[in-house]
């Protein structure tokens, strides 16, 4: 057990000069009040762990108007070390390309169209000849002369008829094919470095980007955008089953502060932010580039 009777202290003389009895702060904070007794008292024997010592540290501080980082820094001999979890190695960069799809449409109906319209031409120029040479046959007696009528005037074979021609199909041009949809900027996320608790990763991708932040379990979780402006709805410790979606189509960085990275899962754009490190607590921060 660890005695921090002076952090202790100072938290519980700022609670007092607040006004504050542990009722009232444990619906400041919603941490139990039985941790926030423990944490006066320097007895933290019944707390789930060290990261949670500081961060209910952090958070009994905020609510006192104290700073919780110059608490723990002040007192940090005081306080116990952390022990991460071993996870393997992950990648470092991570893509997510859009596809598009190009259809074409042959024009089927007009290939087996002409086929067609030919076979109907060869009939009917068939049928012209077989009229023709059968209207010139009626009107010739058995030796080829002319027919004469009763008063004399001999009868003059008409003139053979001339078939109609017939007009072909005007071929009509293919509809035009649909332009094919745009591609959409590929995005790629990629590890720039590490320095100490820190991780620096850079997006470049579309201009429209949101960030899904999924608790499995308590977590102490913090963003906040280039101007130091928190874009969470509160710096807090989220619990199992909460999830937090946050816009960051009009910043150019975002810094993400996580106690527990084993209970926080990270999805940007509805791609999973994969973790360089084994540390806890651990700073997050991706710098954006929007894609040509």
């Amino acid at each position: 057990m660890i005695v921090l009777s002076e952090l202790g202290t100072r938290l519980k003389e700022a609670r007092i000069a607040k006004g504050y009895s542990l009722e009232d702060l444990q619906d400041l904070t919603k941490i139990q009040k039985r941790y926030l007794a423990g944490i006066e008292d320097g007895n933290h024997s019944m707390m789930p762990g060290a990261f949670y010592i500081r961060a209910f540290i952090r958070q009994y501080a905020a609510a006192v108007g104290l700073n919780g980082e110059e608490l723990l820094e002040q007192h940090k001999l005081e306080m116990p070390a952390d022990q991460p979890a071993a996870q393997p190695q992950m990648p470092n960069t991570f893509s997510s390309r859009s596809r598009s799809v190009t259809r074409t449409a042959p024009n089927e109906a007009y290939a087996e169209f002409i086929p067609k319209v030919l076979v109907a031409l060869f009939i009917v120029l068939i049928l012209a000849v077989a009229w023709y040479f059968y209207s010139a046959s009626t009107n010739r007696d058995s030796t080829g002369t002319p027919v004469e009528e009763d008063n004399g005037v001999p009868y003059e074979t008409p003139a053979p008829a001339v078939p109609e021609e017939t007009e072909e199909p005007i071929e009509e041009e293919p509809a035009d094919e649909p332009a094919a949809e745009p591609e959409e900027p590929e995005a790629v996320l990629t590890v720039e470095g590490t320095q100490g608790e820190t991780t620096t990763y850079s997006w470049q991708g579309p201009a429209e980007r949101e960030l899904e932040i999924t608790a499995s379990g308590p977590s102490w979780i913090a963003a906040t955008d280039e101007n130091q402006q928190e874009l969470t709805s509160e710096a807090r410790v989220m619990q199992a089953e909460e999830t937090e979606k946050i816009d960051l189509s009009e910043v150019e960085s975002v810094r993400l502060r996580i106690g527990d990275y084993s209970n926080i899962t990270l999805t940007l754009n509805g791609e999973p932010i994969e973790y360089s490190q084994n540390i806890q607590p651990q700073n997050i921060v991706i710098q954006f580039m929007n894609a040509e």
